[in-house]
């Protein structure tokens, strides 16, 4: 029992802390991209897609901050695929009257298919995508596109950073951005980051496979650079802001379906995990994707494990105080909602809330629950 209670113990800690340790210790000596690109005076034409569903609120300041951008006028385009909006998303972007933005109006289908049709409709060499909640630094397209200036770089990820403002579980999801901006960028030393981040990623258009319904859309489209023996790079001075979730309902709600869609992408591009065909990345992506995912069950089964042995040694005891702590505090965090208690409540809580989330992500994924469809205001 004790043998079984360290495994526990090592697992968590490999997945959430091992593995970023790990990443810190080896990049100095295996190090393929360093001095990655920020500025280009010569790059390739750009085709940025923004898939909006009842965005009314927010089209407008998205479309502004990419038309401010310092990249050339003559070398991007903005296409905006509006999924079947019943508010006035579309008129909002037919009022720019710019050719540079174009609007592709379609029936509700899900935002895969609006970006499958996206990449149709567009034509020029670099595929962007971008939520249309979050908002652009006017540099940010001329540091995401650069990298590009080197042969074997077929994606690019940017950093989606969350603003500081807000007063509970979005604390978490800021200092999570930051946790995962860490891992990508070792990983990207080693030669490719393990997937782009949603908000802001790039790729080749010929590495360009179509999105499957039921995936989260940023690992398969990125992975499909590396499929193709191309690398993806993460660049975390391409920059989007966007907005933290306070809402634990919302925050649950994200983080299962994340979870289901992140598992169903794992089964779809089940050959990363071939070391033979993919090396170090296969490594990078079990620890990552796979390995974190599964932490909060060998998390769950601690506490009872821990009762079982607290009376084996003053180390199980010092665990279960440690255990008991977490858990008070963290609920104690939820029930506050960031009102009175100190933020390390707040963040405990978010630890708690995603772990759970990714949890029952991973149960329904077994039980064959798949998503197609949501709407992005139930997840703000």
């Amino acid at each position: 029992m004790e043998w079984f209670f360290g495994l526990l113990v090592f697992i968590c800690f490999y997945g959430y802390v091992g593995y970023p340790m790990l990443l810190a210790v080896i990049t100095p000596f295996f190090t393929r991209y360093k001095d990655i690109p920020q500025t280009t005076n010569d790059g390739p034409t750009v085709s940025i897609l923004v898939a909006a569903y009842n965005e009314e609120g927010y089209i407008a300041t998205k479309i502004d901050s990419l038309l401010s951008q310092t990249y050339a006028d003559e070398k991007f385009d903005v296409w905006v695929l509006n999924d079947g909006s019943s508010d006035g998303t579309a008129d909002i972007v037919n009022g720019y009257n710019n050719p540079r933005i174009h609007l592709l109006d379609l029936p509700r289908g899900g935002k895969a298919t609006a970006l499958n049709a996206g990449v149709k409709a567009s034509s020029n060499e670099i595929i962007v995508f971008s939520d249309a909640d979050n908002e652009w630094t006017n540099d940010t397209l001329e540091r995401l596109v650069s990298p590009f200036t080197i042969s074997s770089v077929g994606a690019v990820s940017g950093h989606l950073s969350i603003r500081k403002n807000s007063t509970h579980l979005g604390l978490g999801d800021r200092l999570y951005r930051q946790y995962e901006a860490f891992i990508r960028k070792c990983e990207t030393k080693l030669g490719n980051a393990v997937s782009a981040d949603g908000g802001i990623f790039a790729i080749r258009r010929p590495l360009f496979d179509e999105i499957p319904q039921d995936v989260t859309d940023d690992f398969y489209i990125s992975t499909g650079a590396i499929v193709k023996g191309k690398s993806l790079i993460y660049q975390g001075s391409a920059i989007a802001y966007d907005d933290g979730v306070d809402k634990a309902k919302n925050q649950m709600r994200r983080r299962i379906r994340v979870t289901v869609r992140g598992m169903t992408s794992l089964s779809r591009r089940k050959q990363l995990f071939n070391p033979q065909n993919f090396g170090i990345y296969s490594l990078c992506l079990l620890s990552h994707k796979l390995i974190r995912r599964f932490v909060p069950f060998f998390g769950l089964l601690l506490l009872p494990v821990n009762i079982v042995l607290v009376n084996s040694g003053g180390i199980f005891q010092i665990m279960l105080f440690l255990q008991v702590v977490f858990y008070s505090v963290a609920i104690l965090g939820l029930l506050d909602e960031g009102k009175r208690l100190p933020k390390l409540f707040s963040m405990a809580g978010f630890i708690l809330l995603s772990s759970v989330g990714l949890g029952m992500g991973i149960v329904q994924f077994f039980q064959g629950k798949r998503f197609s469809f949501w709407s992005p205001e139930e997840n703000r």
